[in-house]
């Protein structure tokens, strides 16, 4: 079984191939498709290559396809906006934009590399779906710092966020906070 569709972001259509037939899924992948595995009894039980798998191409609804879509190239998810900035994924060249600061620990300097911040979103968002993200200012596309949840030591999840100094008193946090939480 092989299904093909189109998923639509941005105003660009993407396709998407769902099936249950390993050779069908490395031949999306070698021609740079998201690809799906589905579950059923009939199709191979080696789906190896497939990221993401469903047990029946019914709940491979338009949300679950778009995020796949975004995962397999690399296009961040975006949480949320208000009228003067967006909260998005973070993008491997935002570690340009972002400002060191002397209290920065460990944690924040995986923000300011390009390298470090390709395996956070990697990792952190391919597994988890949610982290910190970019507050970015509609404007003129600047960076202005981090929110988002996280998890820390006893406590299971906690909203957070950074500004880079010359943002703060403005009310961005404020903003980026509200996103979030209407996003959860």
């Amino acid at each position: 079984m092989r299904e093909e569709r189109s998923i639509l972001i941005e105003g660009k259509s993407y396709p998407v191939v769902l099936s249950d037939q390993k050779e069908a899924l490395l031949a999306a992948q070698a021609a740079g498709k998201a690809f799906v595995g589905v579950l059923t009894g009939e199709g191979d039980r080696d789906l190896s290559p497939a990221r993401y798998l469903v047990e029946d191409v019914a709940d491979a609804d338009h949300r679950f396809l778009e995020q796949v879509v975004r995962r397999s190239q690399g296009l961040p998810w975006v949480i949320g906006e208000s009228d003067r900035s967006v909260v998005r994924e973070f993008l491997p060249e935002d570690a340009d934009q972002m400002l060191p600061e002397p209290a920065d620990t460990g944690g924040d300097r995986i923000f300011q590399s390009r390298e470090l911040l390709e395996a956070y979103i990697r990792s952190q968002y391919g597994f988890f779906q949610y982290g910190m993200w970019a507050i970015v200012r509609k404007s003129d596309g600047k960076v202005l710092g981090k929110a988002g949840i996280s998890s820390c030591g006893e406590i299971p999840m906690e909203l957070g966020y950074h500004l880079a100094a010359p943002y703060r008193g403005c009310g961005y946090a404020r903003e980026a906070c509200r996103i979030i939480l209407q996003y959860i």
